[in-house]
């Protein structure tokens, strides 16, 4: 879709140059890195160069907030983390810090006789960037238990997310077939949820159930088009999405900027990048594992 494209190249250029301010934090720079990257999978001519920019950025961030003990990464999100990690050695910048981290991780799941399920995209991820967090004989729990569509209907907001992360994590951001025994009742009710979250202005999850939607195969529903389309038109003149209330920014926009408009735009870049690259791969799968429940003798 050419407006999609053209969209994440305007998201790109916004996204990098509120990362490149002087009060961006390093976890605004990490989610930077990782939007950057997917402009760049998704073609936007100007995202290479902005990748590049941003990686050696991100690496002397992180340098300096270990070099005086306040780098702790547990404190952030691990499939962030991890991905940024794969984009940095992508781009040649080696950190002792991150790799301990992934190793660190893996090495607690391998402790695991089996992986549950709320971890399984951890797992996966640190798969596919080449570590071995499933030992020899490592096995996870089915990829989501079977969900009543009423309750999940009237579910909470971190349910909803929470529904939204393991199966993205799970598909390794559809790079993996899900392992599921209610496919068809999800992709019946996470439209409904998709369609409600847009109404609230919730353009964060809006763009996380449109993106698990296409993991789950929804491509071509009628709701996923209009939820693109819908997308595409919060869309700011500078590349930012979201139009909000002017007291929901606060006393400064750059505050606004960094911690209200890009992780939106990140977000809704994300769900625009897969949108307009059919198979876009955020990461490429790793090995085959074992999936409780599926072994055959």
């Amino acid at each position: 879709m050419t407006q999609c494209r053209e969209s994440v190249e305007r998201a790109a250029e916004y996204v990098f140059a509120t990362a490149r301010v002087a009060t961006a934090s390093l976890s605004h720079q990490f989610q930077a890195l990782f939007g950057l990257s997917l402009a760049e999978k998704a073609g936007a001519p100007c995202a290479a160069g902005y990748v590049d920019v941003m990686a050696g950025q991100v690496s002397s961030a992180l340098d300096r907030e270990c070099a005086v003990g306040r780098f702790d990464p547990f404190a952030y999100d691990t499939k962030l983390l991890l991905l940024c990690h794969s984009v940095l050695r992508e781009r040649g910048f080696e950190s002792d810090e991150l790799a301990s981290f992934a190793g660190e991780v893996s090495a607690a799941l391998r402790e695991m006789d089996v992986i549950p399920a709320r971890l399984a995209g951890v797992a996966h991820l640190l798969d596919a960037i080449g570590e071995d967090p499933f030992g020899a004989a490592g096995r996870i729990e089915p990829d989501m238990p079977r969900a009543d569509r009423s309750l999940l209907l009237r579910a909470e907001t971190a349910e909803v997310r929470e529904v939204c992360n393991r199966l993205a994590g799970a598909s390794l951001f559809g790079a993996r077939e899900l392992v599921i025994a209610d496919r068809d009742d999800l992709l019946l009710t996470l439209p409904v949820l998709l369609l409600q979250k847009l109404r609230e202005y919730d353009l964060i999850l809006g763009s996380s159930l449109l993106r698990t939607l296409k993991y789950l195969g929804a491509s071509e529903q009628e709701d996923v088009d209009y939820a693109t389309r819908y997308l595409v038109c919060q869309q700011q003149g500078d590349g930012r999405f979201g139009y909000y209330a002017r007291e929901l920014e606060g006393p400064s926009g750059r505050i606004a900027a960094q911690d209200l408009y890009l992780p939106v735009t990140v977000s809704v870049l994300w769900a625009l990048a897969e949108a307009s690259v059919p198979g876009l791969r955020v990461i490429e799968r790793g090995r085959p594992v074992a999936v409780l429940g599926t072994e055959t003798g």
